[in-house]
């Protein structure tokens, strides 16, 4: 099953997707200074991951379904930092916020796209909650998230603005629920949960002081599709080792003007690169969150590094209880 906050896969020389390119360089420029502007450095990761979560969330289908799959980030997003705020210092709530998040994924992963949209927000939002913001109150980390998706949300009430009169303009789409029911969902419901659990509290052993990236991502490693876990875990590795070079290479070098110049660029080149890769979406991803959203330029090597080694950590559980170690089928 096709990730809910990824358009189906670009086929080969497929054209730019300039409606989304635009869209996605302004939510990501304008969330970053407007961040800046009103809450200062500390306000900036938690408004870039609105801007990203609403940038990845987007697609060039009717305008009244792009506004209902917003609706569910935004939703989903803002739940999911109010339930990773309530356990704000490192410890086991943490671990058990994580796990609830998860498990409340996997019950809505099987409904209709937003559905799915909005668990995932949900699980990854818990995470980023226990992280990010930690000297903020949960109802100005709500707020920052709000402000980084606001970008996209003006930019759907223009589009809804002109269309509206229209022939079919205002139809709202006959959505179909994603199959899945039985066997399939119950091990999916199982599996998420278990798969976050174990990376939030391997996460807690090693790194309790800064313990969210590790179960982050295993939430976005872990698919319930077995066949796509392996293919998603590599990508995950290769992605965030060439993020991390990348990173390397910008964090010393990029400040002021210059930091707001790679802001439009990634956002620009982050549709394109996410519809015909999971790699680069996965690169200039962990390029956001490790020069952007970072308050300043690391000193030395260690937070990318340590952010490397929880992303082998995580790919690895994602596959010890996603990957299928296919059961026997049973005699009959």
């Amino acid at each position: 099953m096709r990730s809910p906050d990824r358009p189906a896969a670009a086929p080969p020389g497929r054209r730019i997707p300039w409606d989304r390119t635009v869209r996605s360089a302004v939510a990501i420029t304008t969330a970053l200074l407007g961040a800046h502007a009103l809450a200062g450095a500390a306000g900036v990761p938690v408004a870039l991951a609105g801007a990203v979560c609403s940038v990845n969330g987007d697609h060039s289908g009717p305008v009244r379904e792009r506004a209902v799959r917003f609706a569910a980030i935004l939703a989903g997003g803002s739940a999911g930092l109010l339930l990773g705020r309530t356990a704000p210092t490192p410890g086991w709530g943490q671990v058990l916020c994580m796990t609830l998040a998860a498990l409340a994924a996997a019950v809505v992963g099987f409904a209709r796209p937003a559905d799915q949209l909005f668990g995932l927000k949900l699980m990854v939002l818990t995470a980023i909650g226990t992280g990010m913001g930690t000297g903020l109150t949960a109802g100005r980390t709500v707020a920052l998230y709000g402000l980084g998706c606001a970008p996209m949300g003006l930019l759907l009430v223009l589009a809804l603005t002109r269309r509206r009169g229209r022939p079919g303009g205002g139809a709202a789409p006959g959505v179909p629920r994603v199959g899945g029911c039985g066997p399939a969902r119950r091990d999916a419901v199982l599996r998420l949960p278990l798969c976050v659990g174990a990376a939030a509290v391997l996460a807690e052993s090693l790194r309790p002081e800064h313990a969210f990236w590790l179960p982050l991502t295993a939430a976005l490693a872990f698919r319930p599709a077995d066949a796509s876990v392996l293919r998603r875990v590599g990508g995950r590795v290769a992605g965030t080792v060439l993020g991390v070079l990348a990173a390397a290479a910008a964090a010393h070098t990029l400040s002021g003007w210059t930091a707001v110049l790679l802001a439009v660029l990634v956002g620009a080149v982050f549709p394109g690169a996410t519809d015909r890769s999971y790699v680069l979406h996965t690169a200039l991803a962990s390029v956001v969150v490790l020069v952007l959203a970072v308050p300043g330029p690391p000193s030395d090597g260690t937070v990318i590094t340590a952010r490397l080694v929880d992303t082998l950590l995580a790919c690895g559980i994602a596959v010890a209880v996603g990957h299928p170690w296919r059961r026997r089928p049973a005699a009959h």
